[in-house]
């Protein structure tokens, strides 16, 4: 029984060894080419940003989940390496009555942080302790997460007492198994 198996696993390796391999440019690159052998099928465009090639993220945090979504958003608030990584190359800027609507304006920065586990609205000239608060809103949409967020004055129990000013929205599309900012709404 023994002696089979010897001889069935030999078998089946020499029979690997004599196969001949497919020649790549790479592995001789004065090797001359033939086209009308083989021909090539063009290969896919890569993506704008890889998903190899974004730096890692929290376990969870790219499931297409509200819970994946809210991790997603706490990481890339942290670190605008991640932002910058997580967002597309271009972030529109669009109108939050009518997100189908481009608007022409200038690009703000991120205005989401988390101080002491709390949303707050970021303003680049102001120290921690000074920004306002936020009742901030996910949304999910499909293929998308919309973050509604409005600066808010906030009881002792936490409940919100009244907002302040307009309200805003960052649209997250899922794309590359993970959430790419797209889009400012105001």
């Amino acid at each position: 029984m023994k002696q089979r198996l010897l001889t069935a696993a030999l078998l089946a390796l020499l029979l690997q060894g004599c196969q001949v391999p497919e020649p790549t440019a790479a592995a001789d690159p004065a090797a001359p080419t033939s086209t009308a052998t083989t021909t090539a099928a063009p290969e896919p465009a890569p993506p704008a940003t890889p998903a190899a090639q974004r730096p890692a993220l929290p376990q969870g945090a790219c499931e297409k989940t509200e819970d994946g979504f809210s991790t997603f958003l706490e990481a890339i608030v942290a670190d605008p390496a991640l932002r910058a990584a997580y967002s597309a190359p271009y972030v529109e800027e669009r109108d939050l009555r009518d997100p189908s609507k481009p608007v022409d304006r200038p690009g703000e920065p991120f205005r989401l942080v988390l101080i002491d586990s709390r949303w707050s609205y970021d303003e680049p000239d102001k120290q921690p302790e000074q920004l306002a608060r936020v009742k901030l809103e996910l949304k999910p949409d499909g293929e998308r997460m919309r973050a509604e967020f409005i600066r808010a004055e906030f009881s002792p129990d936490e409940e919100v007492v009244r907002t302040v000013g307009t309200p805003e929205a960052y649209v997250f599309d899922y794309t590359q198994q993970c959430w790419q900012l797209t889009q400012h709404l105001r």
